[in-house]
């Protein structure tokens, strides 16, 4: 079991190996939302993107960052 944490949320996480839509609901959250990886909390870059379908390898202490699909930043 591994402690990810996504948009800053502690989650545990069962398997080794999880989609872009499995990480996504782990934390209750719809397929509406975009995920990325980050390289820590505080990666500049905001990310790299995972596609919902991705086989993502799961390692403990890892960070996500979800965000609605339809955003408008203004």
């Amino acid at each position: 079991m591994a402690t990810i944490h996504i948009n800053r949320r502690e989650y545990h996480a069962q398997a080794s190996e999880l989609t872009g839509e499995q990480i996504l609901g782990l934390a209750g959250i719809g397929t509406d939302h975009d995920l990325f990886f980050l390289q820590g909390e505080g990666d500049r870059s905001g990310g790299t993107p995972i596609a919902l379908t991705e086989p993502f390898p799961i390692r403990n202490g890892e960070h996500f960052r979800a965000i609605p699909g339809d955003r408008n930043f203004g």
